[in-house]
């Protein structure tokens, strides 16, 4: 079901869908529910989740430990950082900018973060070949052991709602609910603590929280905080939009990836987070925990049967998920988004 919006809401053009029906209903409910999804993905490619079932002193456990992680010693920070082309660490204020991901100039990023990545490594298959490139070990703070158990159990339950939301999108794709199964039962998803500190600085011209982008994965699980300065995405007319904060909702868009997976009938949008309002700069910080699903390394993804109109052929090639993150960061680090291929 959809909720009933306020006008704020209206305005931003983002859906509200109550998952409930899907995860707890009957059939006639659960197809509902994936059309309201099919529809959303088409037109913008964000929406906002609700009936979820994750317990919101889950996530406000992790915004707590995670604080205390971003707000402690520089020296327990870059204990774990990040080595360059690696992600699970720490990575530090101002190191970064998304917009260079889409091939624009712009300053680095006002923020920091955390990222962790899959939990289980004992099988030999993450460990043989390219696999090695994209399941690393987590680096883990000295005596933050709060931190790293509420990371770890937050990173299981957002592994857990992806699967469910994959059924999902399955069935919102007429593909049936267990399509994606086998294309995420190793995924190589990571879970990233973001901190946006209080700007005590003025940004430079054209810096913003978090540049323009898109994501590259399958899906994103998104729980912001509630503080001024927050997540805005592009809608079809070309005007950003403000997405609304609701406290026990979260923020599922589509990446790439699925954009490729569904022929390009569903949106990986371009996104941000903007700066807070002058009078609001140093009013407090702003925390986001984003977990982004990565399909399998060596998932194929082509279009999904029934994408592709009958006498045409696929918008992208079939790729590798490996493959296509790897061609992703190529582009980063020449700052030369290449041009599709069909």
């Amino acid at each position: 079901m959809v909720h009933n919006m306020t006008s704020d809401q209206e305005e931003s053009e983002i859906p509200v869908i109550d998952i409930g029906g899907f995860l707890n209903g009957n059939e006639d409910q659960k197809h509902q529910t994936a059309a309201l999804v099919d529809r959303t993905n088409r037109e913008i490619g964000f929406l906002l989740v609700t009936g979820h079932g994750i317990d919101r002193a889950s996530i406000d456990g992790m915004f707590e430990t995670s604080r205390g992680f971003f707000e402690g010693p520089s020296d327990t920070k870059l204990a774990v950082k990040a080595p360059a082309g690696e992600q699970q660490g720490y990575h530090g204020l101002g190191q970064s900018g998304l917009a260079a991901k889409e091939g624009k100039i712009a300053p680095p990023d006002i923020r920091e973060y955390f990222m962790a990545g899959r939990l289980d490594l004992d099988d030999p298959y993450f460990h043989e070949g390219d696999a090695k490139n994209f399941y690393r070990p987590n680096r883990w703070p000295e005596g933050q052991d709060a931190f790293r158990k509420q990371t770890e159990a937050y990173y299981s339950e957002m592994e857990r709602l992806s699967g469910k939301l994959m059924q999902l999108f399955g069935l919102a794709l007429g593909a049936g609910e267990d399509f994606f199964a086998d294309k995420i039962d190793r995924h190589f998803a990571i879970l990233s603590s973001i901190y946006y500190p209080v700007q005590d600085v003025p940004p430079q011209p054209g810096q913003l929280r978090a540049g323009a982008h898109t994501d590259y994965g399958a899906l994103t699980i998104l729980a912001p905080s509630a503080a001024p300065g927050g997540l805005e995405v592009l809608d079809r007319q070309g005007n950003w939009r403000a997405v609304p904060y609701i406290r026990d909702a979260f923020v599922i868009n589509i990446g790439d990836m699925m954009q490729r997976w569904t022929n390009e009938r569903w949106t990986s949008n371009l996104h941000r987070v903007v700066n807070p309002p002058e009078g609001a700069r140093q009013t407090g910080p702003r925390q986001s925990l984003a977990f982004f699903l990565h399909p399998n390394f060596d998932t194929l993804v082509s279009a999904i049967p029934g994408t592709v109109p009958d006498g045409t052929t696929p918008m992208q090639p079939p790729i590798l998920a490996g493959a296509y993150m790897r061609e992703k960061e190529e582009e980063i680090a020449s700052g030369q988004p290449k041009a599709k291929t069909a």
